[in-house]
């Protein structure tokens, strides 16, 4: 039994770093891009809608923080003027079916065009697995030469300079961030 629950312990965190991995890859596709999430922040007795910054749960992006900050600010009026007229209490997803509605009620208002975070990550997603391809093949043609000299030399600097060293696979993923970033910013310039 003892051994099952070790292999569980160690699948479940396998499970959170290949999260951990998607979200990051997810960001810096997002990064490259320039977009800037829009959501909500609970407060003590109300919600209030943000652009940018490191939110937890974006639900949309925008292209420039200028108009995010705009919709931001006029889906926050929106929203509590919503609430003002609603009587009770509301569940979580009432609560986020509000902020969904005044964000882009705010955004078609202001003639903000906003992504939603699910066709976001099913973009990100797509160039993510573009990536994955192109290293798999690299590594099959034995391309990699360059990206694994790459990684001695950090290593010896790092080492030379009495820093921890970054294992390979977390070095790796860094690296398949650049690429998804660099990928996601030359298709901005499309």
């Amino acid at each position: 039994m003892d051994d099952m629950n070790g292999a569980g312990a160690a699948g479940n965190a396998a499970i959170r770093r290949d999260q951990a991995a998607r979200i990051a890859l997810v960001a810096a596709y997002c990064e490259g891009l320039g977009f800037v999430p829009i959501g909500a922040v609970a407060e003590t007795d109300s919600v209030r809608i943000v652009a940018g910054g490191d939110l937890a749960q974006p639900r949309w992006w925008c292209r420039r923080a200028s108009d995010a900050g705009r919709v931001a600010a006029a889906a926050t009026a929106r929203l509590q003027r919503l609430e003002a007229r609603r009587v009770g209490d509301l569940d979580g997803t009432q609560r986020l079916q509000l902020v969904d509605d005044a964000i882009a009620a705010a955004a078609k208002q202001l003639a903000v065009a906003l992504r939603t975070h699910g066709d976001v990550c099913a973009e990100a997603l797509a160039a993510i697995g573009r990536v994955d391809e192109e290293i798999a093949k690299l590594q099959r043609a034995g391309g990699l030469k360059s990206v694994n000299k790459s990684y001695r030399e950090y290593r010896i600097a790092a080492s030379a300079r009495g820093e921890r060293i970054m294992r390979y696979a977390d070095w790796m993923s860094k690296y398949r961030e650049k690429l998804v970033r660099d990928l996601a910013a030359a298709m901005r310039s499309i």
